[in-house]
């Protein structure tokens, strides 16, 4: 059965993109550790920029959605955390760069801190494949 976009809107924070509030699916399910401003070499990319930090965590979890046999449209859920909640604007606009057309759920939340203080955004997804 392919997904099954429940009540789908239109987020009213900061950059327009579609999200669901629930997906039906069955499949391979791809659970992945929260994603952060890191390549796969161990560089921090985008010091003290949250937006390129999350481009970079949206690049690594497109990669390991391919290497279990998906794409970021098999991704269902997001988890975004943020260590201030003005990272969330350039936040969002990495995201839905990233997600356009997937109509994931997301959650958002504003956190003191992550594991290396120099993270200041990181994003958890789960996918079905």
């Amino acid at each position: 059965m392919p997904k099954q976009h429940i009540h789908k809107y239109q987020t009213r924070y900061h950059a327009e993109a579609t999200y669901s509030k629930a997906i039906r699916a069955s499949g391979d399910f791809v659970f992945m550790q929260g994603q952060v401003g890191v390549d796969l070499d161990g560089n921090l990319i985008g010091k003290g920029d949250a937006g390129i930090q999350a481009d970079q965590a949206c690049r690594n979890i497109a990669q390991f959605m391919q290497e279990a046999g998906g794409t970021l449209n098999d991704v269902c859920k997001l988890t975004v955390y943020v260590t201030d909640i003005e990272y969330r604007a350039p936040v969002y606009v990495a995201i839905n760069r990233w997600f356009a057309g997937v109509h994931h759920c997301s959650t958002g939340v504003v956190v003191s801190g992550l594991a290396d203080p120099a993270f200041l955004v990181e994003i958890d997804a789960m996918g079905v494949i």
